[in-house]
Parts: C-alpha cells; structure tokens; sequence
C-alpha cells in the first residue's frame, strides 16, 4: 500500500495491498515462535481452505504464498475485501469476537499458512511483544484497506473504479506502440468483477465504453491504457 507522488489520490488496488511493512528478520522471529505451536498447512493456488459460517478456533500466519479475502452473494457477484502475503495475521476478527468467519479465504499462489490455536494466540500476545504488535498492526492495516475501499465504492462509479485500477496497474517504463501503456497484470472479467464490485456484464459494458472513448483498447485480449489519457487522468485525481 503506498500513495501516489506529488498529492496524487491513493491507490490502493488488489496487487498492492499484499505488503506488510514486517523486515525479514521479524518474519524469520515470528516463524521460529509460532512453528512449535502452530499446525501447518500447505494449500495448492486457487484452493479456498475457509468459507462462511466456519468456526475457527485460531488465527492464521502466511508463512509463504498469497491469498484473497472475499464475499460472495450467490448470484454471481464477488466482492475481494483484500489479499494478503506472507508475513500477515488473519482470522483474528472471528476469534475475538467469537463469530463465524464471513468471508470465502483462497489461495492465489501455493501457500503455506500456520494455524495458531486460541489457548497459544493469547497467550502470545500477553508474553511477547513482537507478536502482539504485528497481530495489531496487521489488524489495523486491513481497516485502512476497508476505509479506503468504502470511500472508492462510496464516491466513484464503476467506470471510474476500473480507471483507478488500470492506471495504478500501467507499466510507464514499458510502452510497446507509441501512446499505449501496457499493464503489469493481466485481469479476466471475472477478476475485475470482483476487484471493483461489478457484475461481469456491468464490466464488458463499461470496458466497450472506455474503448469508445478512447482509454483503453484491447489487443489480442489484453488490455492497453491511452498514455494521454492517463496523463489527464493523474492530472484531475490531484
């Protein structure tokens, strides 16, 4: 999560929000603290180990991968809450609160996630502070995420959710046509859907109409931001 230069808006997307500020050595400290008394679990990508309406006695620790946090309304639409990379705590709402989880947790990558009890969370967080600390700064870091997130669905149209997207993802260094920035990643209309909160139908009419005007275009079923289009873009977000 970072923001833009020169007072530009913050961007906050999915591809960004996985780094946590942990130093390697914290996350080699808290991996030797928690292995003990932890269960590990290995998952293949695109595995979902949690669903809605689970009982989780623990949180979780990701050792190594990445996974997505999302809900799901069962008519299609997906709304991805954020993903998380090694070094991050979650499931710790649920077990505070003695809630069900609500939420669909998949794997993106190959992960490997500790489960650390309950009786062992706290008594970690009362004996040592390394874990207490990143446990709440992870804590904190995810409403930050949710801040931000309401106020883009709160304040920007679906159009604009996916100029936001696309200009965050530009590569500037790599322009293959004059005018024409490739992205870094490339998105289905699935993961945008689920990204900006959009209907797959709402994203391929939005996506022809930013084709029609001229900001995006779409070769060999990629995706291309106009580099002027872009300018003007960053320019107004001021």
């Amino acid at each position: 999560m970072r923001s833009r230069d020169d007072g530009k808006v913050i961007v906050l997307e999915m591809f960004e929000r996985s780094t946590l500020m942990t130093s390697s050595q914290e996350n080699e400290q808290l991996e030797a603290l928690l292995a003990p008394v932890s269960q590990r679990m290995v998952y293949p990508p695109k595995h979902i180990f949690q669903m809605p309406g689970e009982t989780i006695d623990g949180i979780y620790y990701i050792k190594s991968g990445r996974t997505k946090h999302y809900m799901d309304n069962n008519e299609g639409c997906f709304k991805i809450l954020y993903t998380l990379s090694s070094g991050w705590f979650f499931g710790e709402t649920a077990l505070f609160l003695g809630k069900e989880t609500s939420l669909y947790s998949q794997t993106e990558t190959k992960t490997t996630i500790y489960l650390i009890p309950a009786s062992e969370t706290y008594r970690l967080m009362r004996e040592n502070e390394l874990f207490r600390d990143t446990l709440l700064r992870c804590f904190a870091h995810k409403m930050l995420i949710l801040r931000y997130e309401i106020g883009n669905l709160a304040f920007n149209s679906c159009k604009n959710r996916l100029k936001r997207l696309f200009c965050a993802a530009v590569e500037r260094e790599n322009m293959t046509d004059p005018g024409w920035y490739n992205l870094r990643i490339h998105y289905t209309h699935s993961e945008l859907g689920e990204i900006v909160g959009g209907a797959r139908v709402t994203i391929s009419r939005q996506l022809t109409e930013l084709c029609n005007e001229g900001f995006i275009r779409i070769i060999n079923r990629r995706i291309q931001v106009s580099a002027e289009q872009y300018h003007k873009y960053m320019q107004s977000s001021r």
